[in-house]
C-alpha cells in the first residue's frame, strides 16, 4: 500500500521513538518518576517524545502537537499530531514487552492517519483514511464474532481506580460473566490495535486521554470496527471519557447494554 507523506512521516517518527525505547528497555539506567501515586514516567518517555516531535516538525513545521509528556498542547491548529511516546509505561518499567508508540494525525475534526508500533513484538499497525488497516504490510480486519459468550474482551483500569473501584469492577464483573473471557494488557493503544486485527472482539475503558486512543480509533474503524462512548455516541474525535471499540457487529450494542447495567 502506498501511503501519504503524513503516514510515512508517522512511520519514520515511530521508528525513531522506538529506537529510543529499545535502548532503555530492560536497562539498569532507567530512571522512574511518578506523576501520581501509581502513574510512572521515565526518561525513555520523554526522550522518545522528543525524537518523534523532531521528525514531525522537520517535515511539517506548521502542524500542531498534542503529546502526553511536558504538557505540549497545540490542538488549535488545523493539523494536529496526537502522540503517546510510550503507551504502557508500567509494563515498560517492569520489563514486560506489551508497550508501544501511538501517533495519530487529526485534520480538522477527523483522524486521517494512525500508527501504533510495538517494538519488542516487532509489529507496526498502520491506517490511513479510506485505505484500510495494515499490520506489517498485510491488510487486517476485525473479527466476525456476534455472540457475547463467544467474545474475548480486553480492558484497562484508569489511574483513579482505587477511588471508584466498586463501579469500575462492576463493569468488569458483568462483562466477564457474559463473555468468553477478559484480558488486561496494560496498553490501550495495543488493545485497540488487537481489536482491529481480530485478536480481541472488543475493548472498553474510561479515563483515557486523546493520545491513548487517537491512532487506535482510525486503526479500528479502517479495519471495519466501530467506536463509541458508553452512551453509544459515535463522534469518535471528541475524545470523551469513555470508549468502546468493537468489531462492529451486533456485539457492540450488547456490550453497551451490559456496561450500562446498574447492578450485578
Amino acid at each position: 500500500m502506498k501511503f501519504s507523506s503524513y503516514t510515512n512521516t508517522a512511520l519514520l517518527a515511530a521508528r525513531k521513538g522506538a529506537a529510543v525505547l529499545s535502548r532503555y528497555y530492560n536497562s539498569d539506567s532507567l530512571n522512574v518518576e511518578y506523576k501520581g501515586e501509581i502513574d510512572p514516567v521515565t526518561q525513555a518517555d520523554r526522550s522518545s517524545q522528543r525524537e518523534i516531535i523532531k521528525v514531525i516538525k522537520n517535515t511539517f513545521p506548521q502542524h500542531g502537537i498534542l503529546a502526553e509528556e511536558d504538557e505540549i498542547n497545540e490542538v488549535g491548529k488545523e493539523y494536529c499530531w496526537i502522540i503517546d511516546p510510550l503507551d504502557g509505561t508500567v509494563n515498560f518499567v517492569h520489563n514486560l514487552p506489551m508497550f508501544c508508540i501511538s501517533i495519530g494525525l487529526k485534520f480538522k475534526n477527523e483522524i486521517i492517519s494512525g500508527v501504533i508500533y510495538s517494538p519488542i513484538m516487532k509489529e507496526i499497525f498502520v491506517a490511513e483514511k479510506n485505505k484500510g488497516t495494515w499490520l506489517n504490510g498485510k491488510e487486517v480486519r476485525v473479527s466476525e464474532t456476534k455472540d457475547a459468550i463467544r467474545a474475548l474482551a480486553v480492558t484497562g483500569f484508569p489511574y483513579y481506580v482505587k477511588k471508584d473501584s466498586l463501579r469500575l469492577t462492576r463493569n468488569f464483573t458483568n462483562i466477564m460473566l457474559k463473555t468468553q473471557g477478559v484480558r488486561r494488557l496494560g496498553s490501550a493503544a495495543l488493545d485497540m490495535a488487537y481489536v482491529a486485527c481480530g485478536r480481541f472482539d472488543f475493548f472498553w475503558e474510561e479515563g483515557l486521554k486523546p493520545w491513548d486512543i487517537a491512532a487506535g480509533i482510525l486503526i479500528v474503524e479502517e479495519a471495519g470496527g466501530k467506536i463509541s462512548d458508553y452512551s453509544g455516541s459515535c463522534n469518535s474525535t471528541t475524545f470523551k471519557d469513555t470508549i468502546l471499540a468493537s468489531n462492529g457487529t451486533a456485539l457492540h450494542k450488547v456490550i453497551l447494554q451490559i456496561i450500562n447495567e446498574r447492578k450485578l
